[in-house]
């Protein structure tokens, strides 16, 4: 039995940050998502991987390679254009063959869950979908279930159609017949797997398998945040032997700091930060709940709060990334109170005694002068004056 895991697209709800790499290898606590996917399928044997790539698949293709490292065996499919997840599905047909173990290369589960649904599958020979309860089944593709099995799936249900809070989690198992069935869906732009599954159920039998355990959805900016918080929940923090933290600088816990970061005197790095590779947090920054890509630097004084920031940037001296709740707009749909202080994009410069108000999303490559103050959404390339 293969697994095959949908890693084609491009996640723009995550831009700017998706709009240079695949949303598979932002960084979760000290790995890449798609990591924690391939270490979750290794401790339940399944070591068969086929990867179904498309967007900027040469950063994950560069990473993971054959997946020698990882002990797995990962052959690619390419995805060239965004069609959906069934579409992206039918691509791994000729490489899966018969059985295969599907996931959608977004989401974090634990080993249990993958064990439970493969069991579940050879026992009963039928199609088998994993689903869990959440607060809000709006965002999602929401399940009835009747007897165990799915009686229908509604993909970003109005709340006047809800009927249960299981939603669908993401993880399946299929036989050879979920490719035919996917060929003769009927469907208008991007083809899901969600339409297909809806169609198919009117025919065969689609058994759950109920999970209460860790999952976790990488879906919109602020989700980076709370999947990091999630993962590092209840573990220690992890300092990387070439990093140089000073004495006179305070960790918190749970942290994370790469390879080659500088922590100079007096930084407070509070609770749930991830620092990637190279990153340079300058004396007397203040920082919680943040995710610093690599090869930033914070200068002294700085103090970030519930954010994200790209690879290559700049926070300039005394400026405040304000965290806080906000109403957010992305990709055309608004998020309304939002634990979100805001996204900085790559390749970024503040200068110093900039102020950030809590949702902002900054495009990549912007330069804004000392003593602006930013909101709302500030588009690539753009050159900020304080007015």
């Amino acid at each position: 039995m293969k697994t095959v895991i949908l890693a084609a697209g491009e996640g723009s709800r995550l831009r700017p940050l998706t709009q240079t790499r695949p949303k598979a290898v932002l960084p979760i606590a000290e790995k890449p998502l798609l990591e924690h996917i391939l270490v979750a399928l290794k401790a339940v044997g399944m070591d068969d991987i086929i990867l179904v790539v498309g967007h900027k698949r040469e950063r994950i293709q560069s990473h993971f390679k054959n997946g020698e490292e990882w002990n797995v065996d990962i052959e690619y499919v390419v995805q060239n254009s965004p069609r959906g997840t069934g579409d992206a599905l039918l691509e791994a047909e000729h490489k899966a063959g018969g059985d295969c173990l599907v996931i959608n290369g977004d989401r974090i589960v634990e080993p249990e869950l993958l064990k439970e649904l493969i069991d579940r599958y050879q026992s009963t020979g039928d199609a088998c979908v994993a689903v869990t309860e959440v607060e809000n089944p709006t965002a999602y593709g929401a399940v009835t279930v009747e007897n165990e099995n799915v009686d229908d799936i509604q993909e970003k249900p109005d709340p006047h159609e809800i009927t249960s809070n299981l939603v669908n989690a993401g993880v399946y198992a299929f036989g050879a017949d979920i490719f035919a069935a996917i060929r003769q869906t009927d469907h208008y732009g991007e083809l899901k797997l969600t339409d297909t599954l809806r169609e198919y159920i009117r025919d065969h039998p689609l058994h759950t398998v109920q999970y209460d355990g860790m999952w976790l959805e990488l879906s919109r900016p602020w989700d980076l945040l709370a999947v990091n918080d999630g993962v590092l929940s209840g573990t220690d923090s992890t300092v990387a032997s070439s990093a140089a933290v000073h004495d006179d600088a305070t960790l918190g816990s749970p942290v994370v700091v790469g390879n080659h970061s500088r922590i100079q005197p007096g930084a407070r790095i509070f609770h749930d930060v991830v620092i990637g590779d190279n990153v340079t947090i300058g004396a007397n920054a203040v920082i919680t709940n943040a995710v610093i890509l690599e090869d930033t630097v914070i200068k002294p004084g700085a103090v970030i709060s519930d954010c994200i920031i790209g690879s290559g940037s700049e926070i300039g001296t005394l400026t405040s990334v304000e965290g806080g709740r906000a109403d957010v707009q992305v990709d055309g749909e608004l998020y309304t109170d939002v634990k979100f202080g805001g996204l900085i994009g790559d390749n970024v410069t503040l200068g110093g005694n900039v102020t950030v108000e809590p949702g902002t999303i900054v495009g990549n490559d912007v330069h804004i002068e000392s003593g602006s103050t930013l909101s709302g959404r500030i588009p690539g390339e753009a050159h900020v004056f304080r007015g």
